[in-house]
């Protein structure tokens, strides 16, 4: 399906109480689906729940296959990526809410009845917090952090000026169908990968946001997430460059076909991508791909943003490490970021200064 093909085919189905379609995504994760599966069909209210498989290679299919009575399976014909997959589900959906649920996460018990109950007409998007969870499924602590608060009310105009705001990802959102129905299908190699990037950056511009503390997914940790891409730091900060790249690009397009402004240099000051732009220089600096950046310019700008928006001692580790970050040669700087971007990299006594901080947020 092309950006250009007529995104519905079913007509919103219309009752007094709202309904809730759950599309899983899944591509080889045959060991994870059947977890994400159970996990919504064992919720005490009805959903509709499509299941889309981006032609796996492992037996994913077959432990699909196993619920062919319970759920709308979709199996492509050919891999195609996040977006695709997206677009494919979203093509079968009927129902009044729409959440896309990674096929490595779960649903919690009570999600359904949590999300029906917030339901507004006129909203657009909502962000709900998650719990961590390792790959055998044992919760821990909540993503995104309860010390950041999400998007709240009409995000428009911080979307057209700005390029970002604080929200969530793909198994904590959930849509207005009829407001989804604007902007799909996305264009499916652009977001072969992010296709919640895509989402949480196109539907603000339609209608207000709402976010809600109650977690109401599983966010499950593992190596084999596209999201983590190991200790290839310049790798993962390259592709998140281009998918911000994407996404402006996405706000743009909309923006017009509303007639909204937007900033002429949108994305300048994000901060996310200020960042990721800082760890490309950092890490192989010959293949960063933003003409003019450097290593210091990006520092001051992320140490700006961080001191500005941290408080107590939060703000204080921030003034310490950016104080060390300008005074260390380079060598220094990229195990300073090692530091920052990977837990796993951190001495015992930063990862115990760590939790401390965690405990007092």
């Amino acid at each position: 399906m092309t950006p250009s093909e007529t995104p519905l085919e079913s007509p919103v189905t219309q009752t007094a109480q709202p309904r809730l379609s759950i599309i899983i995504t899944n591509y080889n994760y045959a060991k994870f689906v059947a977890s994400a599966i159970d996990s919504v069909l064992s919720q005490d209210e009805a959903v509709e729940l499509i299941v889309v498989d981006d032609c796996s290679t492992d037996n994913s299919r077959e432990v699909i296959g196993q619920y062919d009575d319970r759920v709308i399976t979709v199996f492509q014909e050919v891999n195609r990526g996040h977006g695709a997959g997206f677009n494919a589900g979203f093509s079968r959906a009927t129902s009044d809410l729409v959440m896309f649920l990674d096929a490595d996460d779960c649903l919690l018990p009570g999600a359904i009845k949590t999300i029906l109950s917030n339901y507004e007409p006129d909203v657009a998007i909502y962000h709900y917090r998650m719990r961590y969870m390792d790959e055998a499924g044992a919760l821990s602590g909540i993503h995104p952090s309860p010390a950041m608060p999400l998007a709240e009310g009409d995000i428009s105009g911080q979307l057209r000026s700005a390029g970002r705001y604080r929200g969530t990802i793909t198994s904590g959102l959930v849509f207005s169908r009829q407001h989804l129905a604007h902007v799909m299908p996305m264009d499916p190699e652009a977001f072969r990968q992010g296709g919640d990037g895509y989402l949480s950056a196109v539907v603000p511009l339609y209608g207000p946001s709402r976010s809600f503390e109650t977690p109401i997914s599983g966010y499950r940790l593992h190596g084999s997430q596209h999201s983590r891409f190991s200790s290839a730091y310049a790798k993962r900060s390259r592709w998140c460059i281009a998918h911000d790249a994407e996404r402006y690009q996405a706000i743009r397009e909309h923006s017009n076909r509303l007639g909204l402004p937007f900033a002429a240099d949108l994305g300048a000051d994000d901060p996310d991508n200020i960042h990721e732009r800082l760890v490309s220089m950092l890490f192989a600096p010959d293949e960063h791909p933003v003409q003019g950046d450097s290593i210091r310019d990006l520092a001051r700008r992320s140490a700006r943003y961080e001191t500005a928006h941290l408080s107590g001692i939060r703000r204080l580790f921030a003034l310490v490490f950016w104080g060390l970050f300008g005074i260390v040669p380079d060598a220094g700087k990229r195990r300073l970021m090692s530091w920052k971007i990977d837990a796993k990299s951190r001495p015992a006594w930063m990862r115990h200064l760590a939790k401390t901080l965690r405990r007092g947020g």
